[in-house]
């Protein structure tokens, strides 16, 4: 009997989950301070992704075939990296997701990869494949 009253009340949590998902994310409904510091680091996320603050395409690629001792006069044309996505994880630090297609590799790799420096002047001082 305790089974079915669980199963029960999980059923009735997860639709009035899922009618009441839609109306969280609009204005005039208060969440508490827990609302405010997930605002606060959207905000920043949103800052990050600004195309004019992180590295661009070529600069990825460069810097990825620089990191790796990969010699881009040979590799280099047949390759492609893409910016996905970044985050700030520090003053003069951003974390991004590349999309790599290299010209001697089957397929697309995820790359993480960490930058330093300012805008215009990203140096890659990490990476790793996922």
């Amino acid at each position: 009997m305790g089974g079915r009253s669980l199963l029960l009340g999980i059923t009735i949590g997860i639709l009035i989950g899922i009618y009441a998902a839609p109306w969280v994310g609009r204005r005039g409904i208060e969440l508490g301070e827990g609302s405010k510091a997930a605002s606060a680091l959207n905000g920043l996320i949103e800052s990050a992704l600004d195309a004019t603050i992180r590295p661009s395409d070529e600069t990825a690629k460069g810097e990825l075939f620089r990191l790796s001792n990969w010699d881009i006069s040979m590799h280099g044309p047949g390759s492609t990296v893409a910016v996905k996505r970044c985050i700030s994880i520090g003053k003069d630090s951003i974390s991004c997701e590349l999309l790599a297609h290299l010209g001697w590799v089957d397929g697309e790799k995820l790359v993480e990869a960490v930058f330093e420096g300012k805008p215009g002047t990203w140096r890659m001082v990490a990476a790793r494949t996922r």
